[in-house]
């Protein structure tokens, strides 16, 4: 089969979206080497090497094109430049006019948080992200969502029939399955000059995903443990600055890490005694299976889809109620019976993840099995 992407985030995104389409095309690739994987990328990058496999190749636009017409309004072209038999649009959107080809059109949807949060978003903002996902959804043949909680917010919010939407998780990059070494972990510490013991936040640094909540019931709990954010920084990070205070103490209870390769967090997890992700919403929440996958315990929220990212194998609790969530905290850096608790069923909850098995359901949807 000829398979198109849509592959802008891929080659030009380092977390979310892009960390998904780079799952999303290695895992078909290296399951289906038989099919041809055709990345179409508006604009040159050399963030990301994804031509790791024969069967990849990126598409650049014509020369004296511009790159986001091409993408956005050139669907059937390449279409018929390629004779594809599946575009998949892995971030959300499909191009304008593909409607009328007759290739089988397939979109992910990963989060209508715009609409469920709409004050987290520019008004402007709001009317794009809602005119290109209207769009999408009416105009694919099969509407991929990541969780059941985003398929949910796909019929509500557009409408869609449930039976063309189907349900497919991404797993987490498999560095994350890996133990690390004494010597690799000792590296990671002493770079980031990190204290023996710690908590760990991995996501961006922004309102969503709700670090001042750990700063306030670390603090209303009394609890003497340095916290470490992992991800790229936004003006909320002056909030969490304000929350720190000046002391020299208080300043090293927090440490933001802004910059680390796909190997220093795998360590950084591993160094953790538990990490924490009290988003107040995420289309599925990668960085709870990620921790997972590391076998270091996670905190999360116990509303939206966080416990089909985490099952069995996260403790949950209500981020607002720093009575409960400092509990938690305390309970699972003290407590070493019910840290092995969380730890037990990791094993089979990570078998709902195998790449082979999501990898063959995408197939099975290209071949409108």
């Amino acid at each position: 089969m000829n398979l198109g992407f849509d592959a802008k985030r891929a080659f030009h995104n380092a977390s979310g979206l892009g960390n998904y389409s780079r799952f999303v095309i290695r895992t078909l690739a290296d399951n289906f080497p038989e099919s041809s994987y055709l990345l179409f990328n508006p604009k040159a990058s050399d963030k990301w090497e994804l031509n790791t496999n024969e069967s990849i190749q990126e598409v650049l636009p014509p020369k004296n094109t511009w790159g986001s017409y091409w993408r956005s309004f050139q669907g059937n072209k390449k279409v018929n430049e390629f004779k594809l038999d599946v575009y998949h649009g892995l971030s959300n959107e499909l191009p304008f006019g593909i409607n009328s080809s007759k290739v089988n059109k397939v979109v992910t949807i990963h989060d209508l948080i715009f609409k469920r949060y709409p004050e987290l978003y520019q008004a402007a903002d709001r009317l794009i992200y809602d005119k290109k996902f209207k769009h999408a959804v009416n105009a694919a043949d099969t509407v991929v969502a990541i969780s059941k909680t985003t398929k949910l917010d796909i019929i509500n919010f557009y409408g869609i029939p449930e039976e063309k939407i189907k349900v497919v998780y991404q797993g987490c990059n498999p560095l994350f399955y890996q133990k690390s070494t004494e010597e690799s972990l000792r590296q990671t510490q002493e770079k980031f000059k990190l204290p023996a013991n710690f908590i760990i936040c991995v996501g961006t640094i922004e309102a969503r995903k709700n670090g001042l909540q750990i700063l306030k019931a670390i603090e209303h709990s009394n609890l003497d443990i340095p916290i470490v954010f992992v991800g790229k920084t936004t003006k909320y990070k002056e909030r969490l600055l304000a929350e720190i205070g000046t002391t020299e103490k208080s300043k090293n209870k927090v440490i933001f890490i802004e910059s680390a390769n796909n190997e220093e967090v795998n360590n950084l997890y591993q160094l953790a005694s538990i990490s924490i992700y009290p988003s107040i919403f995420e289309g599925f929440g990668i960085p709870v299976l990620e921790s997972i996958a590391t076998g270091t315990p996670v905190i999360t929220n116990k509303a939206g889809c966080f416990k089909e990212a985490g099952g069995d194998a996260a403790y949950y609790v209500d981020p607002a109620n720093l009575e409960e969530f400092g509990a938690a905290i305390k309970l699972l850096t003290e407590n070493t019976v019910e840290l092995q608790r969380l730890k037990a069923p990791a094993f089979k909850h990570l078998e709902n993840f195998k790449e082979a098995e999501l990898a063959q359901k995408l197939m099975s949807i290209y071949k409108g099995v």
